[in-house]
């Protein structure tokens, strides 16, 4: 007669993947680079999505030095938003870069496993 009790295997569930604060990783800068390196190092993600990760960063880092042809651009094409930063006495190309620059870091942790970032993610800001 078989046996109606369900198996060991059955019975265990991988734990939930903890979602990534997008504002936690904006106000503690520290943890987020010892993020971005505990993933790097970590031999479960492939060196192609690393060498990616990389290489975006790099180029929009290279557009933040040298702002002046996409940012200005932008500030005409987008009606009163040069007027408007000029007003508050911010930088246009300034703003608009770094703007870019954080939110392209933060969606590209999206290319490596969640279950990699969030393990990571819960060592450093879960203590």
């Amino acid at each position: 007669m078989p046996s109606s009790a369900p198996s060991s295997a059955t019975n265990s569930q991988p734990a939930p993947v903890k979602t990534v604060r997008q504002v936690s990783l904006l106000f503690h800068l520290g943890k987020t680079a010892a993020l971005i390196t505990a993933i790097m190092k970590d031999v479960r993600v492939h060196w192609l999505p690393k060498l990616f990760f990389f290489g975006v960063l790099g180029a929009l880092l290279l557009a933040l030095l040298f702002p002046e042809s996409a940012a200005e651009l932008l500030g005409l094409g987008i009606p009163g938003i040069g007027w408007a930063f000029d007003a508050l006495g911010i930088p246009v190309d300034a703003t608009i870069d770094w703007a870019v620059l954080g939110v392209a870091a933060f969606n590209l942790l999206k290319l490596f496993p969640k279950e990699v970032v969030g393990e990571h993610y819960d060592q450093l800001f879960h203590k």
